[in-house]
């Protein structure tokens, strides 16, 4: 049996590392119960809380290696993991803050008064921030820029109210709200069902109130004329005694902090006093005034002085446009919206009606000129006017001086003859015992077709609340605002026509007089003109009038949907047909009822009957649940073929 071979000790050898120096104190060890670093058992978090005020337990013998800093290192740890997984914002905004002051005489079309020409601009601001968040940036942006104004005046911050463009106080609303971003969503395009964001620089004010404001003025008064005494003393012993009464009115002011006035040495011009303050510093000298700059003149250009002379030398009064513009007295009888509830509990909502405590007296202006008419259709021709109502109502047509309104009359065609031969059409108007009741019929269609859309949106609102939202916008428009103007001659005009019966009454000829000279119907203007203007439903079809391609064709598949809506909810009784105007305010409607044609020449009463068959149901139908027409089933499938 063989032995192993014996084990021979071997040295490894060793490598030397860097010379640390250790402090002194770690050569000792430290007891547990000496060291003042703990751990945070209360928030139960593992780091280290060091001897504060909050923790007098840890008071002892200072661990090396740890500082005061180390006692705030959880709380800055968990901020800064917190903006380090935070997502930047990507729709930012700016803002353009200035400070203003209330009272005294404004520019024309400002809110305020600017201090000092304090203005500062900020840019990538959160545009979900609420009014909390844009407050705070306004005051600390801007109130350190009003000190800086005038040091030695004691402003007050809480004073200040920060207001956006639109003199909005941003104090009265919630937080947790955007307060600009839906000013920034905009369509990508008319009639599109998408919105994009677009940045926009937005107007904030921080306000001095007109009483904090009056105080920095009297104070600005009482200093001068302190000054201005200051100067007529000799620089002598009085010089001395004074600096000396100045220095113990400061040391008197500081020692005595519940003083809450400073009063004047002469008389103030204004007499308000603030009772709720602690202003109790004496400025050295009021600020400055600001030196106006130096206007260079320039003698006018030969040339443009020449041309400007003979153009306005030779300048003449164009006076058929004058004429063309008729002035009529009125008064204006607005149609009012009521819902279809209502309508059915009161009588009295039945129809429109010229009552005369609902009235305006006004004046309205016509411009009756051929070339701004705005169009002329198969029984009406419109214009453009004006209207200015006293006293102007709240809301609606004339509750702004010259209102721009359209100015609608009926007319017909009557067969003249020139020169013997030729043969021709001329516009002529009606009698106004037949266009009274012409023009009552056309407010009475509005005032109807109105409370009509109002039942389908009171049908849509609902189903919102109750089912889930659609995969597409719903459109919100409505009629324009509008009413009759009954327009008067001074001095009686004496019916000559025939017998004729203007509502329930007879006038014979000659025997009533007729103060009445002619009636329009005013309505809103619908912006963009021609272009803008769409007719998307005829009143002889149930269907959309234009194409898929077309500009408003969606919104001509909505009305169809509300065809529908007021259909089943009327039990095909009546429906708004003939949907013309923009993309959000609609004119001239006409309603279908069974079986009677009782609402005028465009009621057509086979629309009703064969709604049915003509009715096509889209995705507004499916999604508000409306059943299919079993007659529609047919024309679906002879279209598909």
């Amino acid at each position: 049996m063989l032995n192993p071979p014996p084990v021979v000790a071997m040295v490894r050898p060793t490598t030397t590392g860097p010379n640390v120096n250790v402090p002194s104190t770690w050569q000792h060890p430290i007891q547990l119960s000496q060291c003042p670093i703990q751990l945070s058992q209360s928030s139960g978090s593992n780091y280290p809380s060091l001897p504060s005020s909050s923790n007098p337990q840890a008071v002892g013998t200072w661990a090396s290696g740890y500082s005061l800093h180390h006692a705030h290192y959880g709380s800055e740890r968990e901020r800064w993991v917190k903006l380090s997984y935070a997502v930047p914002p990507a729709q930012t905004i700016s803002l353009e803050i200035s400070a203003v002051h209330e009272g005294g005489v404004r520019r024309k079309g400002s809110h305020g008064i600017t201090i000092g020409n304090i203005c500062e601009g900020i840019k990538d601001i959160d545009a979900r921030i609420d009014a909390p968040g844009l407050m705070t940036i306004a005051l600390n942006t801007i109130l350190p820029k009003i000190r800086t104004f005038c040091a030695d005046f004691v402003w007050y911050d809480d004073e200040f109210v920060v207001r956006d463009g639109k003199w909005v106080d941003l104090s009265t609303h919630q937080a947790g709200q955007p307060f600009f971003l839906d000013q920034c969503l905009q369509a990508s395009r008319k009639d599109s069902k998408t919105v994009n964001f677009k940045t926009k620089q937005f107007e904030l004010m921080v306000v001095a109130p007109q009483t904090h404001w009056l105080e920095y003025e009297d104070w600005v008064e009482r200093v001068a004329e302190e000054a201005a005494t200051s100067h007529t003393t000799s620089h002598t012993t009085s010089h001395t005694t004074s600096r000396t009464t100045w220095n113990d009115a400061i040391e008197d002011t500081t020692d005595a902090p519940t003083q809450t006035h400073i009063q004047p040495t002469g008389i103030s011009k204004r007499t308000h006093v603030r009772t709720e303050s602690s202003r109790s510093a004496l400025p050295p000298s009021p600020p400055r005034k600001k030196i106006a700059p130096v206007v260079v003149f320039h003698s006018p250009d030969r040339d443009d002085l020449k041309a400007a002379l003979k153009s306005g030398g030779t300048a003449n009064l164009n006076v058929k446009k004058v004429f063309e513009k008729q002035n009529e007295t009125i008064h204006f009888y607005p149609i009012p919206n009521h819902p279809l509830a209502e309508i059915l509990r009161n009588k009295d909502y039945r129809s429109f009606m010229l009552d005369t405590a609902e009235s305006w007296v006004g004046q309205l202006m016509v411009d009756i000129s051929h070339d701004s008419t705005i169009g002329m259709g198969g029984f009406k021709m419109a214009h453009p006017g004006w209207l200015t109502l006293t006293p102007p109502p709240v809301s609606g047509l004339g509750s702004v001086p010259r209102d721009e309104i359209v100015v609608k009359r009926p007319f017909h065609r009557v067969l003249s003859q020139a020169g013997g031969s030729t043969e021709a059409f001329k516009i002529s108007r009606f009698p106004i015992v037949d266009e009274l009741p012409k023009l009552f019929r056309e407010a009475n269609v509005l005032y109807w077709a109105s409370s009509l859309l109002q039942l389908t949106y009171d049908f849509i609102d609902h189903r919102l609340a109750t089912s889930c939202p659609p995969p597409f916008p719903v459109p919100r428009v409505r009629f324009v605002q509008a009413g009759l103007a009954l327009a008067f001659v001074q001095g009686q005009a004496v019916i000559a026509a025939p017998s004729v019966k203007l509502g329930s009454k007879s006038i014979m000829p000659g025997s009533k007089p007729c103060p009445i000279r002619a009636a329009y119907l005013l309505e809103e203007l619908i912006d963009g003109g021609d272009d803008a203007f769409v007719k998307f439903i005829h009143n002889m079809d149930a269907d959309p009038l234009l194409d898929e391609l077309d500009y408003g064709y969606d919104l001509a598949v909505f009305f169809a949907f509300t065809q529908h809506v007021q259909y089943v909810k009327t039990s095909g009784l009546a429906f708004i047909s003939d949907y013309q105007g923009s993309t959000s305010l609609l004119t001239d409607p006409q309603i279908l009822t069974d079986p009677y044609d009782i609402f005028g020449e465009g009621n057509i009463e086979v629309a009703v009957t064969m709604f049915e068959a003509q009715h096509v149901c889209n995705d507004y139908c499916e999604w508000a649940g409306l059943d299919k027409f079993h007659s529609a089933d047919s024309v679906d499938e002879s279209r598909d073929t």
